[in-house]
């Protein structure tokens, strides 16, 4: 059976003639799940999501945890409670990435910041639990460039992942690209495999709960934007939708840099000049 069909579960007791309690059977109907799924990807850009039948398996499970046991009260609850939805969002987006991860184009950044006479205001988005915005930092610390050179800051669609990204603390897996005095100097171990990275990082990285499809007609202008893995969940409507956003949220001659496995829509604002780097043109 699908799981998207009509099954049961388990719920209220009831009372049988030889007074022993027994379970009443609680109809649960997610067999219109894609109307959930559609919601999703008109909100998110999430595609595909009626084709991860786990994912969608535990985002169902959580519903019903809510007491929510069809795709109308599901539907209902998305539009009406922002952290019911939040958790969904939660569920549906996957964070696993780790320090110095496709390190070419990071490089690359890292001369660009040596190199700029100014100032640069530099967002990652997605900006996942904040290995991508700790390495960059690392990253200049380690070239001798002064932290205070940029403003940097990191939006995501998954709460969970801000608030990892806020407390800065990592497992063996996170840092396994690192060398053992670059942990040493960036890193406190906080308990067995669990390192957290320095306040003097943290307190220069800012990581706020924000979805890109809410940032269309955003005022806030940046020299350089990050958007690695995040265009894998789009089809080709929303990788349109999210390149127009982020082409509009660039200053003049602004950097964008996507990830290897993303597949972005062409851009007249958009030239690409090194693998996976582009600069906006006008």
């Amino acid at each position: 059976m699908s799981i998207f069909d009509i099954f049961t579960k388990k719920n209220e007791t009831e009372i049988n003639d030889d007074d022993k309690p027994q379970q009443k059977d609680i109809k649960v109907d997610f067999s219109n799940f894609n109307k959930v799924t559609n919601y999703i990807y008109q909100t998110s850009g999430i595609v595909d999501l009626e084709k991860r039948a786990l994912t969608s398996s535990r985002i169902q499970q959580y519903a019903q945890k809510q007491n929510i046991y069809d795709t109308n009260s599901f539907l209902d609850a998305m539009k009406n409670d922002k952290s019911f939805y939040q958790e969904i969002l939660n569920i549906a987006t996957v964070n696993e990435t780790f320090f110095m991860r496709e390190i070419k184009e990071l490089n690359w950044l890292i001369e660009h910041i040596k190199n700029s006479p100014s100032k640069l205001h530099i967002l990652s988005m997605p900006s996942s639990t904040g290995e991508e915005i700790y390495s960059i930092l690392i990253m200049m610390s380690l070239a001798g460039i002064n932290l205070d050179k940029i403003s940097i800051k990191g939006f995501d669609i998954n709460s969970n992942a801000i608030t990892k990204a806020q407390d800065g603390i990592y497992d063996d897996h996170s840092i396994h690209k690192l060398d053992e005095d670059t942990k040493n100097k960036y890193f406190t171990k906080v308990s067995e495999g669990m390192y957290q990275i320095s306040l003097e990082l943290r307190t220069h990285a800012n990581f706020e709960q924000k979805n890109i499809f809410d940032l269309k007609n955003n005022h806030d202008r940046y020299d350089i934007i990050l958007s690695r893995n995040m265009f894998i969940y789009f089809d080709s409507t929303k990788r349109k939708e999210a390149t127009d956003i982020i082409a509009d949220m660039l200053k003049d001659d602004g950097i964008f840099i996507k990830g290897h496995a993303d597949n972005i829509s062409e851009h007249k604002n958009l030239e690409k000049i090194a693998f996976g780097i582009y600069k906006k043109i006008v």
